[in-house]
């Protein structure tokens, strides 16, 4: 029985936290976006003042209510002592439209499409390195998919507040989608890839597809791709990390996309 409570203490904090968000950077970013708005706010009672004007108006505008408390028991529901005064509480991550995310693509369209990306780190710098390089949407799937969580939206130093994130049911129906309806061409990134990446033309509208961190691409969304393509490697280690891979990728399409033709 003792050790049941004790677990069942432990998936609460666990669950608990992954409903914070804290830090200063992290919640001052997130109001100043004002696309996932948080349910309240706590404050330390003890943050500067300069701070807490610039939070409480900003949370006043997007209709968020605050409240002080010791910066003790701000300590006690998230669990760290790293939130720095501040706390948000978060409801589910608002996820966007393909249809919309896809009308307003800047041409040539270029979105991302990750296959069971579970580690929140992982997926929070992928995230990051999508919005710095200019990615026009993220495409997710439901199973075995991690969720946009405040964890990620660390790890994403922000860039979940600016990306457009969609949460596609069947991921082999959205790139049928993306190809068909879109004109995207879908290219895979794998370990073997039929050509190296910067013999690619990634000037054409791009879907590129990531995989998972063990098993990689599902064949089956494989099949549907027009082409994959390979970062050259020269050391002993087998393979990069996938948020790795994704920056490595996203710089080289950035690269082609800006120099002159």
């Amino acid at each position: 029985m003792v050790g049941r409570r004790r677990s069942h203490r432990r998936r609460l904090a666990a669950s608990h936290q992954r409903s914070w968000l804290w830090g200063r950077h992290a919640v001052v970013e997130l109001l100043e976006a004002g696309r996932w708005r948080p349910l309240e706010l706590r404050l330390a009672e003890r943050l500067e003042p300069a701070l807490r004007e610039q939070v409480v108006s900003r949370a006043r505008t997007l209709d968020v209510p605050c409240s002080d408390h010791p910066f003790e028991k701000l300590t006690d529901w998230c669990g760290t002592t790293e939130h720095q005064g501040l706390l948000a509480l978060m409801p589910p991550y608002p996820y966007a439209d393909l249809d919309q995310v896809m009308a307003a693509a800047r041409p040539p369209a270029l979105v991302l499409v990750l296959d069971r990306i579970q580690d929140p780190h992982n997926y929070g710098a992928i995230l990051r390195s999508a919005e710095v390089f200019g990615v026009d949407g993220v495409v997710v799937g439901v199973r075995e998919q991690c969720e946009v969580t405040p964890h990620v939206a660390r790890s994403s130093a922000g860039g979940v507040h600016y990306l457009s994130i969609c949460r596609a049911d069947d991921l082999a129906t959205a790139l049928r989608h993306l190809s068909s309806l879109s004109g995207l061409e879908v290219v895979a990134a794998t370990a073997d890839g039929a050509r190296l990446a910067a013999e690619y033309d990634f000037r054409r509208p791009t879907a590129l597809l990531l995989g998972n961190e063990g098993s990689g691409i599902d064949p089956w969304l494989l099949s549907l791709c027009r082409t994959t393509v390979r970062i050259p490697q020269t050391g002993r280690i087998g393979s990069l990390n996938v948020a790795v891979a994704a920056g490595v990728l996203l710089y080289e399409i950035r690269r082609q996309r800006d120099r002159p033709r």
